[in-house]
């Protein structure tokens, strides 16, 4: 295979590839709204380590745990696996270029918000999110960079120092970090090295998109200073167990997940002031219901369901099930019906706004207004973030 080109292509291109309007209508389905997410942390730290050299068009970039790695010109093209970074470009108005499998994806936002997102456009890496990878779609893809931790694609590919290597030498760097759980002896041997913004900074330097991202960084610290603003005192904020890798009550099985500033996958109830059922006594794998009863959360949290259900198979398959289960009722959040999902695994920015939004509603509906059920029904003037101001943000109109 003939080597790739050295020099990646001018930034000409990047705005012309961004993503459409708002659309006023919504979507055909149910959660054809968006609600909002957002993070507790204030401003990020200005840990970049990014650097112009005095050559024309040449800048380096440093995302733990890679090298640090020097453009010489601004990357087009972009691939990522199932995680936050294919909303970050999306949220920077790039369209991706290859993805994996797309079935968990958070496109019903975009619908929601009438941005772009056109699958014909995209190779795909994989058969499915986490499966099915073949390295020949890594070199038709032929992407700019690869925003893909090679940790986290190690876990679906026997891949080894030289794999990685010779993808790079005939396409872009992988310059991906891990971003979804926080750091817990039973997810993690190693902490995630940066929060959502300080990872979505780094992604905006990749594409020399700074004053794009310091527009997200305002309007992001908008509404958590509306959430923080209308928290009760934390000795009055509940406690939530988060369960993530899909919820099925009759199963008898949870996974809990932590929650941790470092941790994206939960973040929306860390930010919200919740409190981990589980603080102190984590478990090491899968629980009952015994683990679960003794904790008795005052709120159940599935994590991912945001994203992956509507509001109707939301019921359907978790609220239902726990309330017909035995020993589901004699769980506090149960009986209180205080059973609330949040978005998980694809949280970058325009996600993050949409499950803050909604966790917010959920737990604390005198202060941000009851929530509807489904995304797409949150009244206009009960909206705790601009869906129109965002769609600017990520056409670059800011």
């Amino acid at each position: 295979m003939v080597r790739r080109r050295q020099i990646l292509a001018g930034s000409a291109g990047l705005f012309a590839s961004a993503l459409a309007g708002c659309t006023a209508g919504g979507s055909a389905d149910s959660e054809s709204t968006a609600a909002a997410e957002s993070e507790t942390e204030a401003a990020t730290e200005s840990t970049t380590t990014e650097q112009t050299t005095e050559n024309a068009g040449q800048y380096t970039v440093e995302i733990e745990p890679n090298d640090p790695y020097t453009f010489e010109a601004v990357p087009e093209t972009y691939g990522v696996v199932s995680g936050p970074f294919l909303d970050m470009g999306m949220a920077l108005g790039i369209h991706p270029s290859a993805t994996t499998g797309l079935e968990r994806a958070p496109l019903k936002f975009y619908d929601l918000l009438g941005l772009e997102f056109d699958e014909s456009r995209i190779t795909k890496l994989a058969s499915g999110a986490e499966s099915g990878f073949d390295k020949e779609n890594f070199y038709a893809a032929d992407a700019d960079v690869w925003l893909i931790a090679r940790a986290t694609l190690g876990r679906y590919v026997s891949w080894d120092a030289s794999d990685y290597e010779e993808v790079e030498s005939q396409t872009g760097p992988f310059l991906g970090t891990t971003l979804r759980f926080a750091l817990t002896a039973a997810v993690s041997n190693e902490p995630n090295p940066y929060t959502l913004y300080e990872a979505f900074e780094k992604v905006a330097t990749v594409f020399q998109r700074q004053q794009q991202f310091q527009a997200w960084q305002s309007f992001h610290d908008d509404l958590m200073s509306t959430i923080e603003a209308g928290l009760p005192p934390e000795d009055e904020r509940p406690t939530v167990a988060a369960i993530w890798r899909g919820v099925s009550p009759d199963s008898g099985q949870f996974r809990v997940a932590p929650l941790h500033r470092l941790g994206n996958n939960t973040k929306s109830y860390f930010r919200v002031g919740m409190k981990d059922a589980f603080e102190g006594r984590y478990p090491e794998g899968p629980i009952g219901y015994e683990e679960l009863i003794n904790v008795d959360p005052d709120y159940i949290g599935a994590v991912g369901a945001l994203t992956s259900s509507t509001h109707e198979e939301f019921v359907d398959t978790v609220v239902e099930p726990f309330e017909n289960n035995e020993s589901g009722q004699r769980l506090t959040a149960v009986q209180e019906g205080n059973l609330i999902r949040s978005a998980g695994q694809y949280m970058g920015p325009i996600v993050d706004m949409f499950s803050t939004e909604a966790v917010a509603k959920m737990v604390y509906p005198d202060q941000f207004g009851e929530w509807p059920g489904a995304v797409g029904d949150v009244p206009e003037d009960e909206q705790l973030f601009d869906r129109e101001r965002l769609v600017d943000i990520v056409n670059g109109n800011f």
